[in-house]
């Protein structure tokens, strides 16, 4: 028959050994929540362009030259592109489509070939 006091030693690391087990899947749940917390969804990722027309770029309205001006966004201004060829014009000869975009938190549309 077994010795119950031989057992003592052999419990106390089983204890030691289910605390570090215990303690190492904790650090790694922490570690696996705060990955996965920490990268947004790329389709949150904005696209951003800049305007290349030397007098600026008339953010529109309505995707049409005649749309009414809601900004002037400047030479090397910073927009941000929400959606690309939302219709197709011609302007001055040049064909081209409208582009609807974020500027000074103001959505509105620029002609393509006024940003890069």
């Amino acid at each position: 028959m077994a010795d119950w006091e031989s057992l003592k030693p052999l419990r106390t690391h089983l204890k030691i050994l289910n605390w570090v087990i215990t303690g190492l899947t904790f650090v790694i749940l922490i570690v696996a929540f705060r990955f996965l917390g920490s990268n947004p969804p790329k389709d949150n990722l904005s696209v951003r362009a800049k305007i290349i027309a030397k007098s600026g770029a008339s953010i529109r309205e309505s995707p049409s030259k005649n749309g009414k001006i809601l900004i002037i966004a400047p030479l090397h201004s910073e927009i941000e592109i929400i959606q690309r060829k939302v219709q197709n014009d011609t302007i001055d000869n040049r064909k081209g489509s409208w582009v609807k975009v974020r500027y000074q938190k103001k959505t509105g549309y620029v002609w393509e070939h006024l940003i890069n």
